[in-house]
């Protein structure tokens, strides 16, 4: 620990800054635990005479294993050093760079002229680059300062005073470079670093226990009403709930984000604010402000209570910048006195002062960690400081104009900031290097804003806010504004965009899709021009309550008409089908009957047939016997038999014709019964068709009524909105005066805290002139005692001394 202090002692600061830089490496890259960093950064920001005890173990750990790693990493580094990337089409300076700058450069930077100290006429000299530093970059495009001036993504665009090269000349020079910058076919280049900066890794921003941060019932009596807007000068989201806080004359005014509404008014009457920043968690929101060339000061309130808890600062200008640290010991704020100023908020005193800034501060920034501070000026000024030192940590050069925002990504590894230049600028914190920059704004970005899954949103002097993936393409560009775009920021929790402009417009969109979704305003009504408003939606709530009823009732009666219709068709409906039924059941007896008569006739048939041929055969028989007998009369048994043969032929001659009268009866009953079939047959097609007939009655009838019920529907539901509309206005009007009279208690309790406030000072006047008398009551006492001490002791020795002289 000794040879360490030594080093301590004898490195430079600069020295021991890039120590600790590369000590965040080490923990950003996981090859430290969180524990060791944090020892190890308190020793270094701490000075030697603390590393020792576990500081001084972690570094002694830190740097045994840095010298562990340090063979691998060599030998990786030589290996990636020495991999080339072979392009299947590839460009060089000498084929492809050369002649593009022989054309458009080599006028003003040549080697007998090198504008700017820049000679692009060889690979060598363009390599050195010139008075503004390294002209490129190998390897990327985006940090070349070089092609920014070409892409005119950057100022002075060059050529000067003249058009933009072809853009394929462009996109040739930004391949060249994106290639590793090759100076011929045959040249070896390093392979291009992974820009693993853009990924993010969510879990850094864990959400807080508990509820979501939300204001309990807060006041919303505005503290100033103004007849216009002003503009739109700040505006924060909550990180972890769906709150949004917009900055108006002397207050914030906080909104739900989902639904809109007002959830409180809080009080700034020191000025106007001038930035509006939540901590980390959520709990607290931090307004800067003040009033211009007069006084600045940063105030804090607790977003659950509305209660302001502390303020800080005591500027001779407003303040325009400010944040609290992410464990909430620090808050920083800066302004037109051009230092940036960092208070403990245990104490509310100033913790350091950084003073490098040449111009007003325009933004300032704490890490999500709380291990740096990045700050912005008016000048193009961009720094980044350690958060509980103050000590310089890097200076990122790059913006040609004024910076007027800096935001953080979750993860702490990648600051954002926004200039007047136009561009977006992404930088690691590694080594400082920007890792990536486009043009989002013409004339200027004036905010830009890292959501919580690394996506960006910004806005600017175009009047248009913008929505920008992690790697900083184009999302969506949203509605433009009638002025400047001034402030913008992301609800993470519902996804929206809010951004406001120079009117005093403030705009909500959703970000998914880009649709307006409402207005927000830093100039809200008062609690009685609500009350007033809300009473005036009464009345004519009430009349489209009763015109929607009555229009209701229309449609009502007009269903219940076509209903009847329907009704009465279904009766004729349901009768036609019972007259069928009963035809079908009659013609089934009938067509019964008719095959029971027809069965009959053809017994008959059948009987008659053979009796038609059996009286014949037997009057034949008859005859012949007849004739027999005639020849021998005296045959007694022909004779019996004659006899009997005339017999059964005239009986079977009678019973032919009794058969021949129930055959003509039969025949008569089968042709009535097949005509009665027939006919009840027509008559059951007849009823068939009414059937149909009034099936299709009752279908047209159905569907003419399906429009009126649909109709009846639609009133019901206009009566009910209505009526929700009068019972809201209702809720309304009571809501706005209980928020009144909550105004006038919470102002009837700061008079009695006021009087309470003043009792107690006066109290502790009295008591301290009582406790003075007491002192000068005991004082007094003490003295008393003593002089009856000393008279008792005088008086001993006088009467010792009269009788001495009585006994002389």
């Amino acid at each position: 620990m000794t040879i360490l202090r030594s080093v301590w002692f004898q490195t430079g600061r600069p020295a021991r800054i890039c120590g600790l830089k590369r000590l965040r490496g080490l923990w950003k890259a996981g090859i430290l635990s969180e524990e060791e960093w944090v020892r190890v950064r308190g020793g270094f920001l701490a000075g030697p005479f603390v590393l020792s005890g576990l500081a001084g173990r972690a570094l002694e750990i830190v740097m045994a294993r840095w010298i562990s790693l340090a063979g691998g990493v060599l030998a990786a580094a030589i290996c990636v050093a020495s991999s080339g990337v072979q392009a299947e089409d590839k460009v060089t300076f000498d084929d492809h760079i050369k002649p593009i700058f022989r054309d458009r450069c080599l006028t003003c930077h040549n080697t007998n002229k090198k504008s700017s100290d820049l000679d692009l006429s060889s690979y060598t000299t363009l390599m050195q680059g010139g008075a503004s530093g390294k002209s490129i970059e190998p390897g990327d495009s985006g940090a070349s300062y070089l092609f920014g001036l070409v892409a005119h993504t950057s100022e002075p665009y060059m050529p000067p005073n003249a058009d933009r090269i072809p853009d394929a000349e462009v996109e040739l020079l930004k391949k060249w470079i994106d290639a590793g910058a090759p100076e011929t076919s045959s040249s070896k280049v390093t392979i291009k670093k992974n820009n693993a900066a853009m990924s993010v890794n969510v879990s850094a921003g864990a959400r807080p226990d508990g509820p979501a941060p939300l204001p309990d019932v807060l006041n919303l009596q505005p503290v100033v009403k103004t007849t216009a807007n002003n503009a739109v000068s700040a505006i924060a989201t909550n990180p972890w709930s769906k709150l949004v806080a917009v900055a108006g004359q002397k207050q914030v005014v906080l909104y739900h984000s989902e639904t809109m509404e007002a959830l409180g008014v809080l009080p700034f009457p020191e000025g106007r604010p001038r930035v509006l920043k939540f901590s980390r968690n959520g709990s607290l929101l931090l307004a800067g402000g003040g009033r211009g060339a007069a006084k600045g000061l940063c105030v804090v309130w607790d977003v659950r209570t509305g209660e302001r808890i502390m303020s800080v600062g005591d500027e001779l200008d407003e303040v325009l910048a400010a944040d609290i640290s992410a464990d909430q010991t620090l808050i920083a704020l800066g302004g037109p006195q051009k230092i940036v100023r960092v208070y403990s908020t245990a104490t509310g005193e100033l913790a350091y002062e950084c003073k490098k800034h040449t111009d007003w501060i325009y933004s300032l920034e704490f890490s999500p960690d709380g291990v740096l501070l990045g700050t912005a000026d008016r000048s193009g000024g961009l720094l980044v400081w350690e958060a509980h030192t103050g000590r310089e940590y890097l200076t990122l050069t790059g913006h040609t104009a004024a910076v007027y925002a800096v935001t953080w990504r979750i993860d702490g590894n990648v600051l954002g900031s926004g200039s007047e230049d136009g561009t977006i600028r992404l930088w690691e914190m590694e080594n400082g290097g920007q890792i990536k920059q486009w043009a989002a704004h013409g004339g200027g970005v004036f905010s830009v804003e890292f959501c919580r899954d690394g996506r960006v949103v910004s806005s600017g002097r175009d009047r248009v806010a913008k929505l920008w993936d992690a790697n900083g393409n184009a999302v969506r560009s949203f509605e433009a504004f009638n002025d400047l775009a001034l402030q913008v920021s992301h609800c993470d929790e519902t996804d929206r965009v809010i951004a406001g402009d120079w009117t005093g417009e403030i705009r909500v969109w959703a970000a998914a899709d880009g649709a307006r979704l409402g207005n927000l305003t830093a100039n809200p009504p008062t609690l009685e021009e609500r009350i007033v408003a809300a009473e005036a939606l009464a009345a004519p709530a009430g009349e489209k309550v009763k015109a929607a009823a009555a229009e209701r009732d229309m449609a009502v009666a007009a269903q219940k008409a076509q209903q009847a219709k329907v009704d009465a068709a279904a009766a004729v409906y349901a009768a036609a089908e019972k007259k069928k039924a009963d035809q079908t059941a009659l013609v089934a007896a009938e067509e019964q009957k008719l095959v029971a008569q027809q069965g009959i006739e053809k017994d008959l048939t059948a009987k008659v047939a053979a009796l038609q041929k059996a009286v014949p055969e037997l009057k034949s028989a008859a005859a012949k016997t007849a004739e027999a007998l005639a020849l021998t009369p005296a045959d007694e048994e022909l004779k019996k038999v004659a006899e009997q043969l005339k017999v059964q032929s005239t009986a079977r001659e009678e019973e032919l014709k009794a058969k021949d009268g129930e055959l003509a009866t039969a025949k008569a009953e089968v042709v009535k019964l097949t005509a009665s079939v027939d006919a009840q047959k027509k008559q059951f097609a007849a009823d068939e068709q009414a059937v149909v007939a009034a099936k299709g009655v009752v279908d047209a009838e159905t569907t003419a009524l399906a429009p009126f019920v649909k109709t009846a529907g639609e009133k019901e539901q206009a009566v009910a909105v209505a009526q929700a509309e009068v019972t809201r206005v209702a809720g309304l009007v009571e809501r706005w005066k209980n928020y009144v009279s909550l105004r006038d208690e919470l102002a009837a309790l700061e008079t009695v805290r006021k009087a309470r406030d003043a009792a107690q000072l006066a109290s502790l006047e009295v008591q301290a002139e009582l406790d003075g008398m007491q002192q000068q009551m005991a004082a007094a006492s003490k003295q008393v005692e003593e002089s009856n001490a000393a008279m008792v002791a005088m008086e001993k020795k006088v009467a010792d001394v009269t009788a001495a002289m009585v006994a002389a």
